[in-house]
């Protein structure tokens, strides 16, 4: 059979995926990716024999499921996803941090592979059997009880900051903050240091501690996950926050001390510490476009946190544009564009998509802007 008489039977059936060590709000946001697309249609399946597999080989679960098919003769396409090169045979892999548009010609790379694809017509121009509704395209994503994206979240919590015009430069004074007041920017210059200095770094704060480990890269400290959104939120006594150097851990934070590692500690400050509102000198009409997609599986999930991080990978848009597409609450888009560009994931773009130089506003919006994930580098070489 030749290729043009296999597309034509096979026009009217989607592309099947399925999703191995990928869970929670990781696998919606892939779910999401992939049912947006408009030049081919996917569906979710939980197992099928012929769906393009995507595993994350460093979740447990993905690594058992890798292993359990390289056991066999495996002939299903796979893309593997992971933090160390490997080599994959029938398949792809993707080196993580990755962007989702290379995870999408990937999988399309692999969509003549597999004999159930919704193929191009004749002209070459790929289509879908029908056009579905948002809500009908969400019902077929459904495929199997853990995946539901009807199931309620445990979402945190981020403030009430009411919507403003953007229009009106008094209105958006009320929604703007100094981030230089809260402990997520002291963690971020610590953690920069203790990097720099491979040495402890001790920082009182309130009248608690926080250790800084640079060999284990986390936050290390008695306070529990709980409590830790109050130290986030109030304003810092800079009078008060004082570090040193350690040249090792107390006892006690050895023994009872909690830890937490760096992208997710520092993530929950900055949604405490901000609350739904923009740094102050932000520029509402820089366009900015999202790096990678940050490691939904371990942040601290809020509503809308991936149709606003989908969003931005899509193409360069300003905090401007995403409140007038997006009908959500501004507050959702302020701490997600807060978050993301205070740790480096989101970055100032022209319009075609090339780096921009950030007007002196945005440039003074952060002096740590990008320090976390420039630290990420250093700690990956």
């Amino acid at each position: 059979m030749n290729l043009v008489t296999n597309m034509t039977e096979h026009a009217s059936n989607p592309v099947l995926l399925s999703f191995k060590g990928i869970e929670g709000l990781g696998r919606k946001s892939l779910a999401f990716l992939f049912s947006s697309q408009k030049t081919i249609c996917y569906k979710i399946v939980e197992e099928h024999p012929e769906a393009i597999e995507i595993i994350d080989v460093d979740h447990r679960l993905g690594k058992s499921a890798w292993k359990h098919s390289q056991s066999g003769n495996r002939e299903q396409p796979v893309v593997i996803v992971g933090c160390e090169t490997m080599d994959v045979k029938n398949g792809i892999f993707l080196q993580k941090p990755f962007l989702p548009r290379q995870l999408l010609a990937a999988v399309e790379s692999l969509v003549t592979a597999v004999p159930n694809t919704v193929y191009p017509t004749g002209d070459n121009t790929p289509v879908k059997e029908k056009t579905q509704t948002p809500s009908q395209a969400k019902k077929a994503l459904l495929p199997n009880p853990s995946f539901d994206t009807d199931k309620p979240e445990r979402f945190t919590h981020i403030g009430t900051t009411p919507d403003v015009d953007l229009d009106d430069a008094e209105a958006v004074a009320q929604v703007l903050y100094d981030p230089g007041q809260f402990l997520a920017q002291r963690m971020l210059e610590l953690i920069e240091l203790a990097a720099k200095e491979k040495k402890y770094i001790r920082a009182n704060c309130c009248s608690v501690v926080f250790y800084v480990d640079p060999h284990q890269g986390c936050i290390r400290t008695l306070v529990k996950e709980r409590n830790l959104r109050t130290f986030g939120a109030l304003p810092l006594d800079h009078g008060c926050f004082l570090y040193q150097k350690e040249a090792k851990l107390p006892a006690d934070i050895e023994s009872r001390g909690f830890s937490y590692a760096y992208e997710p500690f520092i993530w929950r400050m900055i949604l405490a510490g901000s609350r739904g509102r923009l740094p102050e000198n932000t520029d509402l009409d820089q366009r900015f476009l999202l790096g990678h997609w940050p490691n939904l599986d371990k942040l601290l999930p809020f509503p809308h946190l991936t149709q606003i991080s989908t969003a931005w990978t899509t193409g360069p848009k300003s905090i401007r544009e995403m409140a007038g597409t997006l009908e959500i609450p501004q507050r959702y888009l302020f701490v997600f564009f807060t978050a993301a560009s205070m740790m480096g994931y989101l970055h100032p773009v022209n319009a075609d998509g090339s780096p921009a130089t950030p007007s002196s506003n945005t440039e003074n919006n952060s002096l740590n802007k990008g320090l976390f994930q420039r630290l990420l580098k250093r700690r990956s070489e």
